[in-house]
């Protein structure tokens, strides 16, 4: 069966409409969900076993839902962080996180809940037993079939309208037409998985609007000529994001890594999802950061004289790799050749490298594109909801994941909110309907 006729065979009405001379089906469904990534299927799932006689319909743009969830975690589907404390999350919808958390599941017990079990890793990162993304999509996959929830794939939204009877969808597909919605299409970060933002271009026809969306958990864009040495280096270091008048934006520590043209790592990545109301100028190294900043004066002055003799180049190998060592002493303006021996070096010259291991500024020239990002800073604004997760501006219609003003580090949270505020929006949308029925929540 194609994933449309699998839509009709659960239980939908389905009536054949006129329009410009040919004929558009059109199907009812009590839930419909725009998106059948991870707060998409979330939402499906908790609907349907709130309330298992109302039909949940999953509309997917992709030939398959959850394709996004197949590339998280390198293949392996970091599918959550046990830890859910609102400091690691930002944006606007922030304010809701907290009573979310105590009314949905966990994505431990979610999953547990599905038969698929999770194994901890010491940073509470939560993966799969079996290690592979694959075992994640196929447990959701499997109890939406269980659940009799449908889906249809290649099924492209281009309008939703409120209607008396409901919240119409016009799509690829034909219209469907359901008592709520949930919108779960994400933001505009990874296009290719089907989250490019144009779900936004409807949404505004019907009055909201999307906060400043910006690539978030991505690399930034420096200058070249600072990396050509570091090229495929790492470092371990605190990492700061400052302003162009020297205001401190945030701060992380971490592994950082290098590219020809880009400074990255997790730790870097994460001050691209903090930096929300102003954009970084620079990025700083604190190189060293389990050495005291009173012991590295001292430290410099040991080896300089047990490396005399040594060429500079040599001078902070151990401490850093080669390469790094010489671009840090380029950087702290050590002009001669890296042939030179160490003992020519100045004192004001070594303060200076001791400053440049505290302090080694690289300017940011942007961010990565959105095609790098793994999620989207912005989306809708929390003014715009209410504490149900439903819009202020159409009754029914509700919001979940990635769509929404909020988005967190990495290390599983992001997924975090997928899950538990996809749970949320469908158990909110499923009661809302058994309310405006008379039936008992």
């Amino acid at each position: 069966q194609s994933s449309l006729h699998a839509a009709v065979a659960f239980r939908h009405r389905c009536t054949a409409l006129r329009t410009n001379g040919r004929t558009m089906q059109q199907y009812t469904t009590d839930i419909m969900i725009i998106g059948g990534g991870a707060s998409g299927l979330a939402a499906a799932v908790a609907a349907k076993r709130f309330c298992p006689e109302l039909s949940v319909t999953i509309l997917e743009r992709n030939s398959r839902v959850g394709k996004k969830i197949l590339a998280t975690g390198n293949g392996r589907c970091n599918l959550g962080n046990i830890s859910t404390d609102s400091r690691y999350y930002y944006g606007s919808c922030k304010k809701y996180w907290n009573t979310i958390i105590e009314q949905t599941q966990p994505a431990e017990a979610f999953f547990q809940s599905m038969g698929l079990y999770c194994r901890r890793e010491s940073d509470g990162r939560l993966y799969p037993c079996s290690n592979q993304a694959a075992s994640v999509l196929d447990a959701l996959r499997l109890t939406i079939e269980q659940e009799g929830i449908s889906d249809v794939c290649d099924c492209l939204v281009s309008d939703i309208q409120q209607t008396e009877s409901g919240i119409l969808a016009k799509t690829t597909q034909g219209d469907f037409l359901a008592s709520a919605a949930i919108v779960t299409t994400g933001g505009f970060a990874a296009p290719k998985t089907g989250s490019d933002g144009s779900a936004f271009s409807w949404l505004l026809n019907l009055g909201h609007h999307c906060n400043a969306p910006k690539p978030a958990l991505v690399h930034f864009l420096t200058k070249p000529v600072l990396l050509r040495l570091l090229k495929g280096i790492r470092l371990s270091a605190e990492v700061t994001a400052i302003s162009e008048n020297g205001t401190v934006l945030a701060v992380d520590t971490g592994e950082v890594q290098f590219t020809e043209r880009t400074i990255s790592g997790i730790c870097v990545m994460n001050l691209s999802a903090a930096c929300v109301g102003q954009e970084p100028a620079a990025i700083c190294l604190r190189l060293l950061p389990e050495i005291p900043e009173q012991r590295l004066l001292p430290l410099l002055w040991e080896l300089y004289g047990v490396r005399t003799n040594w060429k500079l180049e040599d001078w902070l190998t151990g401490l850093l790799p080669k390469k790094a060592g010489i671009q840090l002493l380029r950087s702290a303006g050590i002009a001669m050749s890296m042939d030179t021996p160490v003992y020519e070096i100045t004192p004001q010259q070594l303060e200076q490298v001791v400053k440049t291991i505290l302090t080694w500024k690289f300017p940011v020239f942007s961010r990565g594109s959105w095609q790098e990002a793994q999620v989207t800073s912005g989306g809708i604004p929390a003014e715009e909801i209410d504490a149900d997760l439903q819009s202020r501006l159409v009754n029914g219609l509700f919001f979940a994941g990635e769509i929404l003003d909020f988005h967190g580090n990495c290390g599983g949270y992001n997924l975090n909110w997928a899950w538990q505020s996809g749970q949320f929006s469908g158990e909110n949308a499923a009661k809302q309907i058994l309310q405006k029925r008379g039936d008992t929540v």
